[in-house]
């Protein structure tokens, strides 16, 4: 299949549905809770949708301020969102982010996730150690080496910085094709993680048929990403631009396309939670409505999936 990538604002500027989500007040979602999930065997609620790390989480533009970020991040906060996968340090200059709910006085009220990025142990524990600094805590709650980078040195990093204290969750995150399911499942099968960052969507379900699985029957949570990427970054528009939501996605209260795609793998029993990378509060706002009313049963999922590829 042959795409031609449009961004999420150029699919919302041509569609000729209007999202609920993105037509609401700011604040109309805290109406009504956002729905949570448990970090397998502890007693801690994540909201269903949070966060990804935006552009301006790394820095603050050039000739701007932060105040577009802050916006963001206090319309998650206002909506009940708390999850936040937190910039890496792989840029010269410190991410902004944590300054930004520093000022907010919102950090020790967020879920807050980071990334291992780096060779070596001493690098990884100088990237953990900034990272933490960095959000303005004393600890991290999840933690993971990014692709099982350098895993042989890394992950004894964060065992250690488990048993400390400074990291509650440790785990593993993973990007589209980086690293195979064979691989990956190994690693979950001879190493005792609490959370997995992975690609999924209706696009790329490949995790459903063993990693999903697996992650349930070892108790391990798992944080969707990428949930709008088929070929390329945000193809899912390109796909479902210039048509109508189905008019059976209302009885799962499904408002939008991106709904529509976030409540596919929000409905998998082994997902706990997904983030998701804008720099919009309406996609925000849009996002996290996935997170509210009804989800869609596994007959309901089948027929989500058809549809879609029926679009393309």
């Amino acid at each position: 299949m042959k795409l031609t990538p449009i961004s999420r604002r150029e699919f919302l500027s041509k569609s000729a549905t209007v999202t609920a989500a993105a037509s609401m007040p700011l604040g109309s979602l805290a109406q009504d809770a956002i729905h949570t999930r448990p970090i397998p065997g502890t007693d801690v609620q994540l909201p269903m949708v949070g966060s990804g790390s935006p552009d301006f989480f790394y820095t603050t533009p050039e000739g701007s301020t932060n105040s577009a970020a802050a916006a963001l991040v206090q319309t998650m906060y206002n909506a009940g969102g708390r999850v936040i996968d937190t910039p890496a340090f792989f840029r010269p200059d410190a991410p902004v982010l944590g300054q930004i709910i520093q000022d907010l006085g919102i950090q020790d009220e967020l879920f807050l996730m980071g990334k291992i990025t780096v060779d070596g142990r001493e690098a990884a524990q100088q990237h953990l150690d900034l990272t933490i600094s960095n959000l303005g805590r004393d600890y991290i709650d999840v933690m993971m080496i990014h692709n099982l980078r350098d895993a042989e040195n890394t992950w004894p990093v964060l065992e250690q910085a488990k048993a400390e204290g400074r990291v509650r969750f440790i785990g593993v995150s993973e990007a589209t094709d980086r690293i195979s399911n064979e691989v990956l499942e190994d690693f979950m099968l001879s190493h005792d993680i609490d959370f997995l960052m992975s690609s999924y969507s209706m696009f790329r379900p490949q995790i459903e048929e063993r990693i999903l699985p697996l992650a349930a029957d070892q108790g391990v949570a798992v944080c969707a990403i990428e949930v709008f990427k088929t070929l390329d970054d945000g193809a899912y528009f390109s796909v479902t631009s210039g048509h109508d939501l189905p008019e059976w996605a209302a009885e799962f209260d499904c408002n939008s396309w991106a709904q529509f795609a976030l409540k596919y793998v929000l409905s998998h029993p082994a997902v706990t939670c997904s983030v998701i990378e804008t720099s919009r509060p309406r996609n925000m706002l849009d996002n996290l409505g996935a997170a509210h009313g009804r989800m869609p049963d596994q007959a309901t999922r089948a027929r989500m999936y058809d549809h879609f590829l029926s679009l393309s």
